[in-house]
């Protein structure tokens, strides 16, 4: 957190973000932590997916003891 707030500190320049049909002016360390977040997020989600997935085939390789 310290290098981070040394970071944003030291870095106030002004970037433009151009998205599909908008633009922002953004500092330079608010684009790095949107980009930060966005990195977590999707590496949460796609840890979730595949752990949800290796649940599902492990149940369905067990035989079920229903006869």
């Amino acid at each position: 957190m310290v290098a981070g707030f040394l970071f944003g500190a030291a870095n106030q320049q002004q970037v433009e973000l151009d998205l599909l049909y908008t633009q922002y002016q953004l500092r330079l360390v608010d684009v790095a932590v949107l980009f930060l977040l966005l990195g977590l997020l999707t590496g949460f989600v796609l840890t979730m997916v595949f752990r949800i997935r290796r649940r599902l085939k492990k149940r369905n390789q067990q035989p079920s003891s229903t006869s």
